[in-house]
């Protein structure tokens, strides 16, 4: 069995060296379908993969190896590789090479990152590596995350919104000159200064925080907006909400996930896709905080209240799950100190996800 899957995985990584588009070969359209995996890698062994109808996938670049790579391209897709580039993760291979002079504050949300200097000319060595990695790898383009606006996070460097702007040029440099296409993760005021240089963005939430029609004119020039919303419930009944058919929410690509990114997946269709992944021993990441002042989200007909407290929850045996303590952001905003989650309803049945991730490390998950 193993040497037919090595002969398997031989003739994908071969076909893909044959038949997958070169590097900045691709194009991004208005409307594509997509999936994102962020938590797990594609389990290419299980190839072809649903949604097989999706052409445009996200993936984390330092967790996918070149197989992976290639098997996704050789079946047709168009692959962007996922890394941060706005900040500095303790887990990473490369973390020890990050001048402490360049590192700002910790991030309250997550303590095993912290801010980084994108001006510094180390830092910027170091993120020209990474890309060049994403190059060596086969990816068609960089999703760089945690370049949010400065002015909103208390970064402890002094960033300012001209210095990412001046950082998203520079990366979108580095990326062109191995033919890879960038976008843009949220950061909403700059999208009118950076859209000439940038191929598609990423956004979180716009439909739940209503700031979807940010990126009407970013639509207009058939760019894409890969658009993730996290509901609660993740129910295909969500698909006939606002976070498909919202205010400005029309063009774009939107999935309906889970907060840990793993293989779940509705479309605004109601259809509902699980992609086989492996694990991976990295802390996942949950969505970002608002860049821009957001109202309370407003709970949804229909919706069970969100469970907060103020102290921290202890970790108590469940049937089957248990409750764990979640971040502000991952709670609705309702509380900055956290809330408690316990097991999920998910398709009419108890769902309880299996995590991957450090001791040190705080990880979304679906809110009961």
């Amino acid at each position: 069995m193993e040497t037919l899957f090595s002969s398997i995985l031989s003739w994908f990584i071969c076909l893909g060296l044959l038949a997958s588009p070169t590097l900045g070969d691709v194009t991004f359209l208005r409307g594509q379908k997509w999936q994102i995996i962020l938590t797990g890698i594609p389990d290419i062994s299980k190839s072809p993969l649903p949604p097989m109808d999706a052409p445009v996938w996200d993936i984390d670049l330092l967790d996918n190896n070149v197989a992976t790579i290639t098997a996704l391209k050789a079946s047709g897709k168009i692959v962007i590789c996922y890394f941060s580039a706005g900040t500095w993760e303790d887990w990473r291979d490369d973390a020890g090479t990050f001048p402490m002079t360049d590192l700002g504050k910790v991030l309250p949300e997550w303590p095993n990152e912290k801010w980084i200097r994108t001006g510094s000319s180390k830092i910027r060595e170091i993120m020209a590596k990474r890309i060049k990695i994403g190059a060596e790898k086969g990816c068609d383009a960089i999703d760089p995350d945690n370049t949010g606006t400065p002015q909103q996070n208390d970064n402890g460097l002094n960033l300012k919104n001209t210095d990412l702007v001046d950082y998203m040029k520079w990366l979108q440099k580095e990326a062109a000159k191995y033919g890879m296409k960038i976008g843009l993760k949220n950061s909403l005021d700059i999208i009118p200064t950076v859209s000439p240089y940038v191929d598609f963005a990423v956004n979180e939430q716009c439909a739940q925080l209503n700031e979807c029609n940010v990126y009407d004119a970013f639509l207009a020039s058939n760019k894409p907006v890969f658009h993730i919303e996290y509901p609660t419930p993740l129910t295909p009944a969500q698909a006939n909400t606002t976070l498909c058919t919202g205010t400005g929410t029309d063009g774009m690509s939107t999935v309906l996930k889970p907060m840990i990114l793993d293989g779940t997946v509705i479309y605004c269709d109601g259809s509902i896709v699980n992609t086989p992944t492996n694990g991976t021993t990295n802390p996942t990441r949950p969505p970002r905080p608002p860049t821009t002042p957001r109202p309370t989200p407003t709970t949804r007909p229909g919706s069970p209240p969100v469970k907060t407290s103020s102290a921290k929850p202890t970790s108590t045996p469940g049937n089957g799950g248990g409750c764990k303590q979640k971040h502000w952001d991952q709670c609705g905003g309702n509380n900055w100190k956290g809330c408690t989650l316990c097991e999920v309803c998910m398709y009419g049945m108890v769902y309880t996800p299996t995590y991957n991730f450090l001791p040190t490390s705080s990880h979304a998950a679906l809110i009961m």
